[in-house]
């Protein structure tokens, strides 16, 4: 085994340790350093499958270990790091180390929370309330997106969308109802009409549409979609709601058509002409 002895001599291979948040330490540990205990199980399913996804796209969540004299210690990701281990031995340049959560008797409640949102099956209530805890314990963005296996950019829109929960009752119990979650509250802020904000993180709870749907609803009912329109011109105009929507620009004034298949959509295109009426000060005349 001296190779892996050769490897605690080289800085770059005893890995790489990010600034402590919260007493909480991410590093890469050499193969060599670490171990499962012996009394732990052994038995563990789809090795050969976990280890060619790392292989193809990389360890995404480290692994929590704890020290034990100078060896750590799997505290969770026992599948991750036997993958990992089975790797090393016929790629050790490539998987000489692996990323670590340092584990100790001050950062337990942290660990714990880590542990949490590392789990597929949380509910979307309980990460909400296990990354408003991170944060209340000091862990800094940048270490949640690297425990979690997340871009960091994907981590602030979590939070961006955690703050506004708080201060939001009606968006907390979204996330308590089946189909809710942060991610589409992210991805909905800054529609400037509520209600319609509502109605359509309600169709996407429902499952009525995608999330690449919602997205692109969102996206065009947070901008004014009535303007530069030349005069004495007809426009046919695809805000991507529905097909039958028509836009009618003439000397007489501004004449909008809608025709709709989904009250939800109608219900969201109103509500938008009538904030964007009251925004310019225009007279609405009913017909």
């Amino acid at each position: 085994m001296a190779s892996i002895s050769a490897l605690k001599n080289i800085k770059a291979r005893t890995g790489t340790q990010d600034s402590h948040s919260a007493n909480v330490m991410v590093k890469d540990i050499p193969i060599g350093d670490i171990r499962i205990k012996a009394n732990v199980r052994q038995d563990y399913t789809g090795i050969e499958e976990l280890a060619e996804s790392i292989r193809q796209h990389g360890l995404l969540q480290p692994i929590t270990v704890y020290a034990d004299g100078d060896q750590y210690i799997v505290k969770t990701g026992h599948r991750r790091f036997l993958a990992c281990q089975k790797l090393y031995e016929t790629e050790r340049e490539r998987f000489h180390s692996i990323r670590c959560i340092i584990s100790n008797a001050e950062n337990i409640a942290v660990i714990q929370l880590v542990e949490n949102v590392q789990r597929e099956d949380l509910s979307q209530i309980d990460l909400y309330n296990a990354l408003s805890s991170l944060r209340e314990q000091g862990v800094s963005h940048k270490h949640i997106a690297e425990m979690m296996g997340k871009k960091l950019h994907y981590i602030e829109n979590l939070f961006t969308a955690i703050n506004e929960i708080q201060s939001n009752e009606k968006l907390k119990e979204h996330l308590t109802t089946a189909g809710g979650s942060i991610q589409n509250i992210s991805e909905t802020k800054g529609m400037l009409d509520g209600q319609a904000r509502f109605d359509l993180l309600d169709q996407r709870q429902k499952g009525n549409i995608t999330r690449a749907e919602m997205r692109k609803k969102a996206k065009y009912l947070k901008q004014d979609f009535l303007f530069d329109i030349p005069n004495n011109q007809t426009e046919a105009l695809s805000p991507e709601l529905d097909p039958s929507i028509r836009i009618l620009v003439s000397d007489d004034g501004l004449v909008i058509n809608l025709t709709f298949n989904h009250e939800a959509s109608a219900k969201m295109m109103i509500a938008g002409i009538r904030r964007l009426i009251g925004k310019y000060g225009i007279k609405e005349e009913k017909m």
